[in-house]
C-alpha cells in the first residue's frame, strides 16, 4: 500500500511501514499490528523513536554508505564548494541575459586547489567527501566526537574546537547528523569566526545553521558566499531571503537523488525486509524496545539448539 503524506491510513492493520518523512506518535498509536518503522534515508528525527520504543516497534535507518546515498551527497558538496566559489549565480545571470557583466571584475572567483577544507562530520558522508576533495588538492581538516579517528591525511579537531579549525578553513561543509542539542551549531559566533572570504556548505540539515546570521555573514563580505542543499523551511520558497543574495548557491534538498542512490536504496530494503521476515534484526536499528511486538534475532546461530544440547544437564 501507498500512504502518501498529509492522507489518511491506507488501514491500520500495517506490519511495516517504509518512510520517507515524518511518523508522529499518533500514526505509530493507531497501528496496533506495526512492528518496524524501516526509513529509507539515513536521517530518522521525523520519527518519534520514543513513541515506537514505548509501543514496541522497532525504527530502522538506512546508512548513506549502504544505499550510494553518500556517495551522490558527496559529489554534490563538491558542486556546491564550486558553485559558491566560481559564483555561479552571477555567472548563469550573464548567460541568460538577466544581468549585464560590469565592465571590470572588482573580485576574481576563487580556486579549490591548495585551499582548506573543514569537513563537520567524519562520518560515512565526511569520508567519501574526503576521497574526492584529495584529488582537487586541497587541505584536509575535520570537526568530529572523536577526531582521533581522522583519515589519514586529515587533521582532526574536536566539536569543542569548532571555533579554531573554521578560523582556519576556506571552506567549512556540514556533513554531520541533525540532532535537538546541535541545532543552530552555525550561529553568529561561529561564524564571525570563520575566516574571511571562506565558504560555508550545507549537505546535513537546514536546522544546523542560523539563516539570519548567515545572510549578514555574506552580505557584509565577511565569507564569500555559501552553498547550500538544505534550508529550515522545505520545500524552499520563492519568497526565502537566502534565495535573493546571489552569493548563497541554493539547491532543493536534491543531493541524494541519482539513479545510484534509487538502485541502492532499494536493494537495501529489500535484504531488511527479508531478514525481517525471517525473525532477523537489521544492523541499523537505532531503538531498543523493552517488549517488541515482533522479537527479532541478531542472526541465524541465535535460533540453533546444538545437537548435544539435550544431553546437557540442567
Amino acid at each position: 500500500m501507498t500512504w502518501q503524506p498529509g492522507k489518511e491510513t491506507p488501514s491500520t492493520e500495517l506490519e511495516v511501514i517504509i518512510a520517507f518523512g515524518k511518523v508522529d506518535s499518533k500514526e505509530i498509536d493507531a497501528q496496533t499490528k506495526l512492528g518496524l518503522i524501516q526509513m529509507a534515508s539515513a536521517g530518522y528525527e521525523e520519527v518519534d523513536v520514543d513513541a515506537a520504543t514505548k509501543a514496541g516497534v522497532w525504527v530502522g535507518a538506512a546508512p548513506t554508505t549502504k544505499t550510494g546515498n553518500g556517495e551522490s551527497v558527496a559529489e554534490v558538496a563538491v558542486l556546491l564548494m564550486l558553485a559558491a566559489s566560481r559564483r555561479l549565480n552571477d555567472e548563469l545571470a550573464f548567460t541568460h541575459r538577466s544581468a549585464q557583466r560590469p565592465p571590470e571584475k572588482l573580485e576574481v572567483n576563487r580556486a579549490l586547489f591548495g585551499k582548506t577544507v573543514c569537513i563537520v562530520g567524519l562520518g560515512g558522508i565526511g569520508d567519501l567527501l574526503i576521497e574526492r576533495l584529495r584529488g582537487f588538492g586541497m587541505i584536509l581538516t575535520g570537526v568530529d566526537n572523536h577526531p582521533e579517528h581522522a583519515p589519514n591525511g586529515v587533521r582532526g579537531y574536536g566539536h569543542d574546537e569548532l571555533k579554531v579549525a573554521a578560523a582556519q578553513a576556506d571552506y567549512l561543509v556540514l556533513a554531520i547528523p541533525a540532532t535537538k542539542e546541535n541545532e543552530n551549531m552555525i550561529d553568529g559566533p561561529v561564524l564571525a569566526a570563520m575566516k574571511k572570504n571562506a565558504v560555508l556548505v550545507n549537505v546535513a540539515r537546514g536546522s544546523l545553521i542560523d539563516e539570519p546570521a548567515l545572510l549578514a555573514a555574506v552580505k557584509s563580505g565577511h565569507l564569500f558566499g555559501a552553498g547550500l542543499d538544505v534550508v529550515k523551511d522545505e520545500p524552499v520558497s520563492d519568497g526565502n531571503p537566502l534565495l535573493m543574495e546571489p552569493r548563497i548557491f541554493v539547491t532543493p534538498h536534491i543531493a541524494g537523488s541519482t539513479d545510484l542512490m534509487l538502485n541502492g536504496t532499494a536493494k537495501f530494503l529489500r535484504e531488511v525486509l527479508a531478514r525481517y521476515r525471517n525473525g532477523l534484526r537489521s544492523e541499523d536499528i537505532v531503538n531498543e524496545p523493552r517488549k517488541p511486538r515482533v522479537p527479532l534475532r541478531e542472526s541465524l546461530a541465535e535460533s540453533i539448539v546444538p545437537n548435544n544440547a539435550l544431553d546437557r544437564p540442567t
